[in-house]
């Protein structure tokens, strides 16, 4: 198992900066997923970690090993790197086993280790076919067996799922996730999908304008993101404003405690407070008076949108008009099992906490 560290990676292509300053730990035997926006740099990184681009600066090393450096550079081929293209990118002529050895010496493409690959990724008896012959999850398996093969230090994955269909891209991944556990093998997975990165990840790290916006474990960064702009990236955000007296956050949506650690600099100024979606709890103010008086700690609103998915509803709500809040910003919920509401339905909505806030430096609508 072999650690990857990258120190201000800087890349661009012309003018136009892609990667800025990059720092990033990958642990050894750990699955770190980056996740960005389009756009964002995210392939690029992967393709100089591989060695396909050059840095313009910055450290890149693999275990012991400088592999991209102001002194050092150490091509593909002597990394060691196992590369998952977004398509597999199998060679059509090949059998499924001549293409799991492809990397290997000649001598070794049709012994035990190709054999034991192939039943490691759950495609025993499909050896002799070809790449035409498979469902789109087992070209993947099949790609994902071909860069195991050369025993790598390190396997890159560019967006490996984003082909299939809903159901396989979540079944391919759960398999390549248990795979990566039983191998022990130290892997990168890029991908725009946050459910994916959340869900497979031991660590996911936010690529956004250049640099690592944070990295941490799944739950940490979903429930502590570093600012207003990840925690609107990583699920849906409500960010309102709210004051902070020193002991908890005055909200539209109540008065709610925060997260441990997570106090504002000092008390008695404006912040901006982020409510998750499944922690407000809706009602119907069916007969009602629709401007939430007489109702402490609740915001009335009036329902834009309801989308049922039968384990939860997710509904968007605009607030009932307030000197407070001018814009009118949609408050999104999500209620499990709750029951479906449909549009123009009057409400009233109630936050449950901890939350965290940042100091109020205004929020940017949407």
């Amino acid at each position: 198992m072999t650690e990857l560290n990258v120190r201000g990676l800087r890349k661009a292509f012309g003018s136009h900066p892609v990667l800025t300053s990059v720092d990033l730990t990958v642990p050894a035997g750990s699955l770190t997923a980056i996740l960005g926006a389009s756009g964002s740099g995210k392939t690029t990184l992967l393709r100089v970690l591989a060695g396909f681009e050059r840095a313009d600066g910055g450290v890149v090393q693999i275990g012991d090993m400088v592999v991209d450096g102001p002194n050092a550079q150490v091509p593909p081929e002597r990394r060691r790197i196992g590369y998952v293209p977004q398509e597999g990118s199998l060679f059509p002529h090949l059998t499924v086993l001549d293409n799991i050895g492809f990397g290997l010496p000649s001598r070794q493409r049709r012994g035990p280790r190709t054999a034991g690959l192939l039943e490691t990724v759950g495609l025993t008896g499909l050896g002799k076919r070809y790449p035409h012959q498979l469902s789109g999850g087992q070209q993947q398996r099949v790609a994902l067996a071909r860069a195991l093969a050369i025993e790598p230090t390190v396997v890159l994955l560019d967006e490996p799922f984003a082909s299939l269909d809903t159901h396989l891209r979540a079944s391919v991944r759960a398999d390549v996730q248990q795979i990566f556990r039983a191998s022990g093998t130290t892997a990168i997975l890029v991908t725009h999908d946050q459910s994916e990165a959340l869900s497979v990840a031991d660590q996911v790290a936010v690529l956004r304008d250049g640099t690592i916006a944070q990295c941490a474990a799944p739950q940490e960064l979903y429930s502590r993101p570093a600012d207003p702009a990840v925690a609107r990236f990583i699920g849906e955000a409500n960010l309102v404003d709210g004051h902070f007296d020193g002991d908890a956050v005055d909200t539209p949506l109540g008065r709610l405690p925060l997260a441990p650690k997570a106090r504002p600099a000092s008390p008695g100024g404006g912040v901006t407070v982020l409510v998750r979606p499944e922690q407000i709890e809706i009602r119907s103010d069916a007969g009602g008076r629709g401007d939430g008086r007489g109702q402490p700690g609740c915001l009335a609103g009036e329902v834009v949108s309801c989308e049922y998915y039968g384990h939860d509803v997710v509904l968007r709500v605009r607030p009932a008009r307030s000197a407070h809040d001018p814009v009118r910003r949609e408050i999104i919920v999500r209620a499990v099992g709750g029951p479906y509401l449909p549009p123009g339905s009057s409400v009233l909505l109630r936050a449950h906490g901890p939350v965290l806030s940042w100091p109020d430096e205004g929020i940017a609508p949407g």
